[in-house]
């Protein structure tokens, strides 16, 4: 098991410095979720054995934290999941989708109560069209306005933050811009 920072707020920038031996986007991606699941279990005294469900947009390797997972990559591949699950694990999704506020509220359908969301995406502290690396895979980058519009957009659909929020930015991390979290749970 890794070393976490104490006091890690789960909604934040990728530091490579919050796990011990973290070297890249992806481990802390994998890290990130693995302690915001063990938080999740802990304060919530939940132990189950339901199904999380995983949508992948990012080509990352990634083992959604759980009993086990649906996996889903990409647009396309909503296999019609209508059960309350414990977790949906977003990654790279927002970004790469037209509809951002949709997701959320189909994540909100098909959670249980409480259940946790947690999403990742581009981030830059920039502003303007995202000229990125990367950026034609993408249909947006989040900066520290759009970050907090989600944020809003996210109570709208039935969800509360999970675990704190650091707003700082911990530097480009993807050559020119970096990967963020927003851990929520459902209402």
């Amino acid at each position: 098991m890794s070393t976490t920072a104490p006091g890690l707020l789960l909604s934040r920038t990728c530091n490579l410095t919050d796990f011990g031996g973290c070297l890249n986007v992806a481990t802390w991606q994998q890290r990130l979720a693995d302690h915001a699941w063990a938080l999740w279990v802990s304060e919530h005294h939940i132990l189950t054995r339901e199904q999380t469900v995983c949508d992948n947009y990012s080509g990352a390797p990634f083992n959604a934290p759980g009993p086990t997972a649906v996996y889903r990559y990409g647009p396309g591949s909503d296999n019609g999941i209508e059960r309350a699950v414990p977790a949906v694990y977003g990654l790279c999704v927002l970004d790469r989708i037209e509809a951002p506020v949709t997701y959320l509220n189909r994540a909100a359908t098909i959670l249980r109560p409480a259940g946790l969301l947690f999403l990742t995406f581009a981030f830059w502290d920039a502003e303007g069209p995202d000229v990125a690396t990367g950026h034609e895979q993408r249909t947006r980058i989040y900066d520290a306005t759009s970050w907090t519009k989600l944020v809003r957009e996210a109570r709208k659909a039935g969800f509360q933050p999970f675990g704190g929020h650091d707003w700082r930015y911990y530097g480009n991390k993807l050559d020119d811009h970096s990967l963020a979290s927003l851990v929520l749970t459902r209402r």
